[in-house]
């Protein structure tokens, strides 16, 4: 088994800003700057998980069988599960900068704290960047179904830093910049094991709460029969449709990481060091010489940086060979286009492609479908009030805590919420003709002690506009048998299209209800809860304490 790598070491750039802070500035300067980046670092993470979970859920990915499964089928599959690996290590990159600065004494703030609206830059980037395929420099990054242009807009977020790079905690060109800059404050002098001692270790984000991969990541290499027994099964090699087993691909690897751990229970400078060194791999591959940028995401391993991992799905793209869109030297890009071709309208002909609006706002949506993205926006926000919360529940209860919270909301709630209302045509307004999308709005749930209510305020108000929709559409069907039982010459073939259509669509409305009530209300046939779980108890405990 591989063994994960070494701390990577500083480079000749980053030696010389040391050596300028060791001789400039003091002990309370390194402090306070290393809190500010460490929560700006969080906020970063944090601004590109929405941008990549909704591309993701654009694609629709099990729209055909395996022994059956088209070239378009095949590059939606690909395409969801590295899109979703990239967003895993993005929770995971938020979760080392918060369990640093938690080791630090601060908590770290989430709730609130993502984007409030797109397009967006991230904080604190240079506002200019290399130019894209429309020619234009302006890095504001949207919320877009998969599109060659979207797959750009990726690439500016993970640019590859380049060799000897300045480290730059503003204006800074790459993340790995941004990182750089916390590199070398953690190499200062001024600096104890001791400053990283001061919040709970016990309390902090533990490493079993993470899995590099999951079922949303992996993807078929090929067609593949899923009816074969997984290895060790007998299987023969010689057929050329192997078992699902056989033809899956695991994107994150499971030594991607400095130390002994991808996620990082912080104790000391080497730890957080550790943490640190974890993330810029990941993202864009090592800045040393003769290693990187490099097409991996570190030199002992074969899982690719993010920048890579996006750049290859691009390449895919019928427009890649005649982009004008600039790509750094290193790491190289593919050499054509990647057969077959592929184009956004083709996949959505083939309908693995949602044809969601481009960064929608709730307030945009007709009537009553704002209270359906609303409560999509506060599922989001409360995701980010129980990550805090984290960090208050006692060590014991923190794996069911993270299980029944963490893992309910983003697999049974948001992921399954998400997943219905993108069914959901839009008939009128700025969106009409496409499908609903979610807004990832900063939608207030007041504080975390109160956020459940605000969250279950939410719910009751999706539910209400569920109703009031299933109700429309009971009575517009009502309204298309009549003219076609009275009305001369009437179309039957359009009524019955019309009826078809309102009754798909009160099925997805009613899984819409069914998902919120799992979110704020569901029960066991016991009468045990089974919702979300209420944090205010948490923070109520810590205010008295």
């Amino acid at each position: 088994m591989d063994l994960p790598d070494p701390v990577t070491p500083l480079t000749p750039a980053e030696q010389a800003f040391v050596a300028t802070l060791n001789t400039t500035w003091t002990r309370d300067q390194v402090l306070t700057r290393l809190k500010a980046d460490l929560q700006t670092a969080v906020e970063i993470e944090l601004a590109t998980i929405p941008i990549y979970l909704y591309t993701y859920y654009s694609l629709v990915r099990n729209n055909e069988s395996g022994e059956t499964i088209s070239d378009a089928q095949l590059y939606a599959n690909k395409a969801g599960g590295i899109i979703m690996s990239v967003a895993v290590e993005e929770m995971l990159h938020m979760s080392l900068s918060s369990n640093i600065l938690w080791s630090m004494g601060v908590m770290p703030q989430l709730y609130g704290k993502a984007p409030g609206a797109y397009p967006t830059g991230l904080p604190y980037h240079n506002p200019q960047g290399p130019a894209g395929p429309d020619g234009k420099t302006a890095v504001q990054i949207p919320l877009g179904k998969l599109s060659f242009e979207q797959l750009w807009h990726f690439l500016q977020i993970e640019y590859p830093e380049q060799w000897n790079a300045p480290p730059q905690d503003s204006n800074w060109d790459t993340i790995g910049q941004f990182y750089s800059y916390i590199r070398c404050l953690l190499s200062t002098q001024f600096l104890e094991d001791s400053d990283f001692q001061r919040g709970s270790v016990t309390h902090a984000i533990q490493p079993y709460n993470y899995s590099p991969n999951n079922v949303d990541t992996v993807y078929p290499s090929a067609g593949f029969d899923p009816w074969k027994p997984a290895p060790p099964a007998a299987v023969s090699w010689a057929d050329p449709v192997q078992g699902a087993a056989a033809a899956a691909v695991y994107p994150d690897a499971d030594d991607s990481h400095a130390g002994a751990t991808q996620l990082v229970a912080i104790r000391s400078i080497r730890d957080a060091a550790t943490a640190i060194d974890t993330i810029c791999d990941q993202g864009e591959g090592v800045p040393i010489q003769p290693v990187g940028p490099s097409a991996y995401d570190d030199p002992s391993k074969s899982e690719e940086s993010h920048y890579v991992k996006f750049l290859t799905l691009q390449a895919q793209f019928a427009d890649y060979a005649g982009t004008g869109e600039v790509r750094p030297a290193q790491p190289p890009a593919p050499a054509e286009v990647i057969q077959p071709a592929v184009t956004s309208q083709a996949l959505l002909d083939a309908g693995v492609l949602v044809n969601m609006p481009e960064s929608p706002l709730a307030a945009s949506y007709p009537e009553h479908y704002v209270d359906i993205a609303n409560f999509c926006s506060a599922c989001f926000q409360y995701m980010l009030v129980m990550t805090e919360t984290i960090y208050l529940v006692p060590p014991e209860q923190q794996k069911v805590f993270f299980n029944e919270g963490l893992h309910r909301s983003m697999i049974w709630v948001l992921d399954k919420y998400i997943r219905t209302i993108r069914q959901i045509p839009i008939p009128t307004g700025d969106y009409a003709g496409m499908m609903m999308g979610p807004t990832f709005e900063h939608v207030s749930l007041g504080d975390q002690k109160i956020s459940f209510q605000g969250l279950t305020d939410f719910g009751n108000k999706a539910i209400a506009a569920a109703n009031a929709l299933i109700a429309r559409c009971d009575v517009s069907e009502v309204v298309e048998h009549v003219q076609t039982l009275f009305a001369p010459g009437a179309n039957t073939a359009k009524a019955m299209k019309i009826e078809k259509a309102d009754n798909d669509l009160i099925g997805v409305l009613k899984n819409v209800i069914y998902y919120v009530g799992v979110a704020i209300s569901k029960t066991g046939t016991n009468n045990v809860p089974m919702h979300l779980p209420d944090v205010g108890p948490y923070w109520t405990a810590a205010q008295n304490q």
